[in-house]
């Protein structure tokens, strides 16, 4: 059964990081097309700034944020972590862990009722006239997914066999490819 969870989050995963992609050269596109509107023709994209802010990045960072976790790429501290001893390490890592996976739980949370009101409310852009909870929907999905695969990642964690420093992150990425007899 995990295989196949692991196999389904896989694809998903790479849906996410492929939309990702799209978002950043799609604002690279438009901001660039916008700027030489405006110092060329002295007419700039009307609504650019509004699709970008409020659609483009948020799929840019939200749909990434498990690409960014399987990587390692997020910012540690670990000059204090360095100096312990493994076994140390593997509880700070443990608990460093299980409070992710449940701040990531509140903000899923969080912006899923964020997302509900929005949508209840109507909220739309001001200039463009279109609606504004899918920029708002995008935020739980990516959020949902990251803190899936920390929950994933956690049985292994406490084993010892997959530690959240960066030494020891790869670029397979833990929760996803890698297997272990015990899963």
């Amino acid at each position: 059964m995990q295989e196949g969870i692991r196999r389904g989050l896989a694809k998903c995963e790479s849906a996410m990081t492929l939309l990702a992609v799209w978002a950043t050269f799609i604002i690279m596109g438009i901001t660039t097309a916008d700027a030489i509107g405006r110092y060329l023709f002295n007419q700039s994209i009307s609504g650019v700034y509004e699709i970008t802010e409020k659609y483009l990045m948020i799929v840019a960072v939200f749909m990434a944020a498990c690409y960014g976790y399987r990587r390692g790429a997020y910012i540690r501290v670990t000059f204090f972590i360095d100096r312990l001893s493994r076994q140390a390490r593997l509880v700070v890592d443990t608990f460093a862990q299980i409070f992710s996976i449940l701040f990531g739980a509140f903000l899923v949370i969080a912006s899923i009722k964020r997302a509900i009101y929005t949508i209840a409310s109507g909220t739309i852009l001001g200039t463009l006239n279109y609606p504004l909870w899918p920029g708002y929907i995008i935020v739980p999905v990516g959020l949902f997914f990251m803190s899936l695969l920390m929950l994933l990642d956690l049985p292994r964690m406490i084993r010892g066999k997959f530690s959240s420093s960066k030494e020891e992150c790869h670029a397979g990425g833990d929760a996803l490819n890698n297997k272990d007899e015990g899963d």
